[in-house]
């Protein structure tokens, strides 16, 4: 990341708020959450802005409401002709290629309907914690299109090739405990619990060296065996690594 000096303070975008600290949360903020181009537009404009910032050591992205996110703008997206939807697709693409390759980890936190887009964005960040409520699915194909936001590259991926296949193709909604069982998100909170489990498994990643961090994300998502022998004997070049060995040995003699 490229420094800078100042600590930014609590901003408000279109469809969301953005409070920056060593744990940001971008927090969606509408009676009904959607990835309308203003919504989309102004997302890669705060990922912008926090890779920038020397302050960030992880991001959440929440929601509030009965939504985490609904998806895009249905409304917008039925008056688009091909050009248009090129567009919107293209942007969209954009702002989620931009949560996966963050450099601090991203963790989606989410509370409610969790459907097409919103469920690709909860796939471009690398963690996700959800409600018992929380409900998840791909429903595109019931709107005469397909996911447009990385679901047929990214889901399976994450919860692998037949059941990406069955959950886009049938456009059925996941709850919570089957998500977690399906590998879609890592657990479910417990009640009235998500928020703070969410900060709690923030701090933890954030308590970490941030070199560290960034170079096993980048890894895990497209390294390979060679880049992680380089990214390894560069961890050598840090301060971190001598001390917290030290530091290692000095207790283990206790």
């Amino acid at each position: 990341m490229r420094p800078t000096k100042t600590k930014l303070m609590p901003m408000e975008f279109n469809g969301f708020t953005l409070e920056i600290n060593e744990i940001t949360r971008l927090v969606f903020n509408r009676p009904v959450n959607v990835l309308s181009t203003p919504v989309v537009s102004g997302l890669a404009s705060a990922l912008a802005m926090l890779r920038e910032s020397e302050v960030v050591k992880a991001l959440v992205i929440a929601a509030t409401g009965p939504t985490f996110l609904a998806g895009a703008d249905i409304k917008e997206m039925a008056a688009m002709d091909e050009l248009e939807a090129r567009r919107f697709a293209e942007r969209i693409h954009s702002a989620m290629n931009a949560i996966e390759s963050f450099e601090r980890p991203v963790i989606a936190e989410v509370q409610g309907f969790c459907l097409g887009g919103g469920c690709e964005l909860l796939l471009a960040a690398d963690l996700a914690v959800a409600s018992i409520e929380a409900v998840f699915g791909q429903p595109e194909l019931d709107l005469g299109i397909i996911p447009g936001a990385g679901a047929t590259q990214r889901l399976k991926k994450r919860i692998g090739l037949i059941k990406a296949k069955e959950l886009i193709l049938t456009g059925r909604r996941v709850s919570a405990v089957e998500a977690a069982e399906l590998g879609l998100i890592n657990k479910v909170a417990a009640p009235g619990k998500l928020q703070e489990e969410v900060m709690e498994l923030a701090k933890l990643i954030a308590a970490k060296p941030g070199q560290c961090v960034s170079e096993a994300k980048q890894l895990i998502n497209d390294g390979s065996l060679e880049e992680e022998i380089d990214s390894f004997v560069r961890m050598f070049g840090y301060g971190d690594q001598s001390m917290l060995m030290k530091s290692f040995l000095t207790k283990g003699r206790k």
